[in-house]
């Protein structure tokens, strides 16, 4: 009985709507603040500790969720193969993320990896064999060219370590989603995002323990890395809600609330200047990755 009471189905209404907008907006604040707290504390503690308290603090509220709704057999996971792909692709999308964000202005970061859903439907088309007219293919080239504006190759000094990260962690998140896409056809998302962030914190704390010294972080570093944990409980916390009260297509335009609060933080933390090339590189990616959007599902609903 109670399990069906929390599986009931919500109907959609503009209120369900606008709590799944409200609580994806939620979280990428939180996620966004994230991001901010690591790279102006980069210089202090390692990104291996930070990813160590990420993943250990997700935990806890995932093992309440999943046993509250079904006990230990929700853990239990069908398709192993694809769950493992999706853990070691999930893990390395993050910690290229991170790494990104370190190394390149946070706008730009958080600009270019709107392209994330140009990666998606790429992979799709070669891992899922499915099928993209010449519409979807112009959307995806429009939104590559947007991509090489915002880097401006022609600039003195373009070019920074942090743009084969922000490629990489792109590269290995879209391969995360696609795989979510075949895991949520057999599995519920409670327990791959357990699984998940039990084999990042596994991995990063077996890497904490044998190569870093933790004992020599100091105590306000400490009580960083405590609100971080915290911040990437809520995270889930608040990414589980909105897709509780909306479905992710209708949701997805939320996402590029990103852009302005990342422009924001830039200017006012990080002391960022945004230019020409920015504005009209990010105009073409969110363009190219509405349109994209849109095609999903207008064939979805055909």
């Amino acid at each position: 009985m109670r399990g069906k009471s929390l599986n009931k189905e919500i109907v959609p209404s503009k209120d369900s709507y606008f709590l799944g907008a409200l609580f994806l907006f939620l979280e990428i604040v939180v996620g966004t603040s994230i991001v901010a707290i690591i790279k102006y504390y980069s210089s202090e503690v390692s990104l291996g500790v930070v990813l160590m308290f990420r993943y250990l603090f997700c935990l806890p509220i995932l093992l309440i969720i999943g046993l509250k709704i079904g006990g230990t057999n929700y853990f239990k996971i069908k398709n192993k193969k694809v769950m493992s792909l999706r853990s070691v692709a999930g893990l390395l999308g993050l910690s290229f993320w991170y790494l990104s964000v370190i190394h390149l202005n946070i706008s730009k970061a958080l600009a270019l990896s709107q392209v994330m859903p140009i990666f998606i439907c790429i992979l799709s088309i070669v891992f899922l064999g499915e099928k993209v007219g010449i519409f979807r293919w112009s959307a995806i080239l429009l939104g590559l060219s947007g991509a090489v504006i915002i880097i401006n190759p022609d600039a003195e000094g373009w070019y920074s370590v942090g743009l084969l990260y922000i490629f990489l962690g792109t590269l290995f998140a879209s391969i995360m989603f696609v795989t979510l896409r075949r895991l949520g056809m057999t599995e519920n998302p409670v327990a791959t995002a357990f699984w998940y962030n039990l084999f990042g914190s596994i991995v990063f704390s077996v890497y904490c323990i044998s190569a870093l010294t933790l004992n020599s972080i100091p105590l306000e570093i400490w009580t960083i890395l405590i609100v971080i944990g915290v911040m990437a409980s809520g995270q889930q916390i608040f990414m589980a809600l909105s897709h509780t009260y909306a479905s992710a297509s209708s949701l997805a335009p939320i996402h590029y609330t990103t852009i302005p609060i990342g422009v924001f933080i830039g200017l006012l933390v990080f002391d960022e200047k945004i230019d020409l090339n920015f504005l009209i590189g990010t105009f073409f990616i969110v363009g190219s990755t509405l349109f994209i959007l849109f095609r999903e599902r207008k064939k979805s609903s055909s």
